[in-house]
């Protein structure tokens, strides 16, 4: 016959890695659909976007290495602001 362990430390252990496995779940779940999962920021697509503009990547030492393509397009209207810059960058490169 096996003998029964009555040793609690095994269960402690392992129930405490159980609880935080399914918080970590459970957390994930409520912010990606909870309530102010419309503020997330979908960083991939906006990174691509700003390598279609030209403005990904900062090669001056000035500029900042990353910049959030939210925040440029606030400044001015969209179209024109992403023309500048892009008309920037290819000046840039020109020269």
């Amino acid at each position: 016959m096996i003998a029964a362990n009555n040793d609690p430390t095994l269960i402690f252990v392992l129930g405490s890695i159980g609880l935080l496995l399914f918080g970590a779940i459970g957390y994930g779940i409520y912010t990606t659909v909870g309530p102010k999962s419309g503020e997330l920021r979908d960083t991939i697509k906006e990174h691509a976007r700003m390598h279609e503009l030209g403005i990904a990547h900062g090669h001056n030492k000035n500029e900042a290495n990353h910049t959030h393509l939210k925040d440029i397009l606030k400044k001015e209207d969209n179209t024109s602001t992403a023309n500048k810059l892009i008309n920037e960058k290819q000046s840039q490169s020109i020269n």
